[in-house]
């Protein structure tokens, strides 16, 4: 499943994270940037999510 470069707001319910995540809901945490929710753990796991990696490529031009 592609990730959206939205912020997933830490008050978000994990299995509806996981569902958008694509992952397991034990595999959601939060990222150390914005604090928002990302797939943190597991296989495939990405520690910043894909908000803060889409900032920091339009950043870099």
């Amino acid at each position: 499943m592609e990730e959206k470069s939205r912020r997933i707001d830490p008050a978000t319910d994990r299995a509806a994270a996981a569902h958008l995540l694509g992952c397991a809901p034990d595999q959601v945490g939060y990222c150390p940037r914005c604090q928002g929710l990302t797939h943190r753990y597991g296989h495939g796991a990405r520690v910043i999510c894909a908000a803060c990696r889409a900032a920091e490529a339009a950043a870099r031009g």
